[in-house]
């Protein structure tokens, strides 16, 4: 049976050399407290206690804060308690990291160059000098000597870009950086506030965002690399699925099928959407065990709240079974859009799938008559051969 993954989102620490302005953690950034080892040993037991023996992979993504500031023997140490946990109940692992990449010392390169890491994700806006550190000064010069050093290595990298006010007048240059470095790459609107107001200046609305993704959308059909961008991707398989007449596969269920969870530095898990609302909040990964945590008060009411965004949303859209729903599932408050009449809409993802439908048909990549035409063959490889990118935000 295929091995499928989860993914645990685990904020090690808040603490960060950073003070980006759109940074949702940001009145946290400056607390040294972190995660324990005697505490992370129980939370990789909860969970190597709940898929012992099932299909799937734990995928931790170490995240803050800036989880690099953490020295590299408590991550080895990190590794010796998930052995000490999964290996007897023969449940796979990885470990990943988000990281600003500024802190790139001897001893943090020799962490990535071992592959304690099999993923990294570099944050890089490249525009706006959002990124700055605690003294105000820009990031950026540094976090791209440091991306210097990582090729120079051999050592394979994903970015994030946040897409905002600051950031989006800018895309096509974005796009074809990373096009040039050769690089996978996630746009990530603004999708947390840490305080009121942080993002008033910054958040766009779904029709901006929409058109960004629109621009790059063409720049990605137009060009001969393999480079991946998400979301695009997702939106461009669903359209291609639709467009091949592919089944309805998934709705996504969130009581059977949870795929990311978030874990709080106190131990607080969190669904994608929630956090920190702690009216939703699963309970404490620490203390309790998993299955506990997914049938407490807290966890349902997520759930409910999933399954009433997707009815609203997603049950007569006709996309619905190629897209899982999960966009509108997991759908931050910052994501959730209205329409004129007060009413949440799915403002971004239908909208680009139907886009990306007329522009494959516009181009003869589809043709409504007689199908694929010959430049599908390109499109699908173009689809399974791009990089693995980054990750959650």
């Amino acid at each position: 049976m295929q091995v499928r993954n989860v993914e645990w989102v685990v904020k090690i620490s808040k603490l960060c050399n950073l003070r980006c302005t759109y940074c949702y953690e940001f009145p946290f950034l400056g607390n040294p407290e972190r995660m324990r080892l005697d505490d992370l040993a129980r939370m990789f037991g909860h969970i190597a206690d709940y898929y012992a023996e099932a299909p799937k992979r734990m995928d931790f993504v170490w995240h803050g804060g800036e989880p690099l500031l953490i020295e590299p023997e408590y991550y080895q140490q990190i590794v010796e308690r998930q052995h000490a946990a999964f290996d007897p109940v023969r449940v796979p692992f990885t470990n990943s990291v988000q990281t600003n990449l500024t802190t790139l010392n001897d001893k943090v390169m020799g962490l990535i160059q071992s592959g304690f890491f099999g993923n990294i994700g570099v944050s890089l806006d490249l525009f706006g000098d959002q990124r700055v550190n605690v003294a105000g000064k820009p990031s950026q010069s540094l976090v791209l000597q440091n991306m210097q050093r990582l090729i120079d290595a051999g050592i394979s990298f994903g970015c994030i870009t946040v897409l905002s006010q600051v950031t989006a007048p800018h895309i096509e240059a974005i796009y074809h950086f990373f096009e040039e470095i050769d690089t996978s790459f996630r746009l990530l609107p603004v999708y947390r506030t840490g305080y009121e107001h942080q993002q008033d200046a910054l958040a766009l609305t779904d029709r901006e965002i929409v058109a960004a993704f629109k621009k790059v959308v063409d720049l990605w059909l137009a060009s001969d690399r393999n480079i991946q961008v998400r979301p695009i991707e997702d939106y461009i398989t669903n359209a291609v699925w639709k467009l091949d007449r592919v089944p309805p596969r998934s709705h996504y269920d969130k009581l059977q099928d949870e795929v990311v969870y978030i874990v709080n530095t106190d131990g607080s898990l969190f669904s994608v959407a929630d956090p920190p609302d702690m009216n939703l909040c699963h309970g404490n990964i620490f203390q309790s065990p998993l299955g506990d945590l997914k049938r407490s008060a807290g966890y349902l009411r997520a759930v409910q709240a999933a399954q009433d965004r997707m009815h609203a949303t997603c049950s007569n859209c006709n996309y619905f079974g190629i897209c899982s729903g999960y966009f509108m599932g997991e759908a931050t408050p910052e994501q959730r859009h209205m329409d004129a009449n007060g009413r949440l809409t799915c403002g971004v993802v239908q909208p680009m799938q139907e886009y990306i439908e007329r522009r494959l048909i516009e181009l003869g990549v589809f043709d409504q008559h007689t199908g694929w035409a010959t430049d599908i063959g390109s499109l699908r490889q173009k689809l399974s051969n791009a990089a693995v990118g980054s990750f959650t935000g």
